[in-house]
């Protein structure tokens, strides 16, 4: 896990770990953070384990397929938020990536666009994936055309840098509208196609996931998928104590729908 994504949205995960604590003490419980790189996972894991706590919610946004087994060291009730957890028996929380980018494509359908790119990150992240099989579901859905994605590094100032260069190579001309991964993308190619030129919304219409704090105050204010900080760290705390007072109830996983905000950075397709 290369840990891009995570430190270029401290303040998405801060926030969720806001009301972990909240719930947490509301219920009685103390709430110990530790930080676990994938390199070290199992020595720390193995660690944790020697004096179990009652349970664990584990941030799994870069886990994958292949670090599932270390989920197996883990000898306590167990919530893993943020990664989906295909085929495993442990219960997760995590926004519903696929319904969240497939309503901002057919919001940028509704708004009369047919020409839908989508702004991808240039490493792999989970949630992202999953974000952009959504898109091409609902583009198939639609009968529209699905261009090849746009890869972008998932951070503002390399995004920002990624598309300057492709819009000076000619490799990226923005016209129609396009899904982005999240809104640190987002806000980050806004920027380099300004600096360019370009007017958006009128040249491109551009719709971000996460309503990040700056979202609202990029010029112009960046149309999103918020999705609920709160929420998800409600229902894992509530997730967790279930699975401490049923421990033989079957896997649980719950997905979080997320909630469209419109801004100026969309705008009916311009008649030509």
């Amino acid at each position: 896990a290369h840990g891009i994504a995570l430190e270029e949205n401290q303040g998405f995960i801060a926030s969720i770990i806001d009301q972990i604590e909240s719930e947490c003490r509301h219920y009685g419980y103390d709430l110990a953070m530790f930080n676990c790189e994938v390199s070290t996972a199992a020595e720390t894991l193995r660690e944790l384990m020697t004096s179990p706590p009652d349970g664990i919610i584990l941030l799994g946004t870069e886990l994958s397929e292949n670090d599932y087994p270390l989920l197996d060291m883990l000898t306590v009730p167990t919530v893993v938020m943020d990664n989906s957890l295909n085929d495993v028996h442990v219960d997760s929380v995590l926004m519903d990536n696929e319904a969240i980018s497939a309503e901002a494509v057919r919001y940028l359908y509704s708004l009369g666009y047919r020409e839908i790119g989508y702004l991808r990150f240039s490493l792999p992240v989970h949630n992202c994936d999953e974000r952009y099989r959504g898109y091409t579901r609902q583009m198939e859905k639609l009968g529209l055309p699905i261009p090849k994605p746009t890869l972008i590094m998932p951070t503002l100032s390399g995004a920002y840098r990624d598309m300057k260069q492709m819009l000076e190579d000619g490799s990226f001309v923005p016209s129609g509208a396009a899904v982005a991964d999240n809104d640190t993308v987002a806000i980050g190619v806004m920027k380099a196609i300004r600096e360019a030129g370009y007017r958006i919304p009128e040249d491109i219409s551009i719709i971000g996931v996460d309503d990040i704090p700056f979202a609202a105050m990029t010029m112009p204010a960046l149309t999103t998928m918020r999705i609920s900080r709160s929420a998800l760290g409600t229902l894992a705390v509530d997730m967790l104590r279930k699975r401490i007072k049923y421990p033989n109830w079957p896997s649980m996983h719950m997905r979080v729908a997320g909630r469209l905000v419109v801004r100026g950075s969309t705008i009916r397709k311009p008649e030509k």
